[in-house]
């Protein structure tokens, strides 16, 4: 009786153990997947003297002028 036991006990482990396996195979699927339809544009990336600088302003933002047209150096003088 006690074989019988052992042996239900070990089926049961291992279904258990490939349950798990199939589980994690499938979140690892889904998060790959995740990370392909993320926007790409909404970080950038930028190593500046070893370190990662990452900028999560959109496009529009990173483009607007910071300086007006009549500030600055280029400023046409009368």
């Amino acid at each position: 009786m006690s074989a019988l036991l052992t042996f239900i006990i070990c089926i049961f482990l291992a279904i258990i153990i490939v349950i798990a396996v199939a589980a994690l195979s499938f979140y690892r699927q889904l998060r790959n997947a995740a990370r392909r339809f993320r926007p790409k544009d909404s970080e950038n990336r930028t190593k500046v003297g070893g370190n990662v600088v990452i900028d999560k302003r959109t496009a529009e933002a990173r483009n607007k002028k910071i300086i007006p047209d009549d500030e600055g150096e280029y400023v046409d003088y009368e």
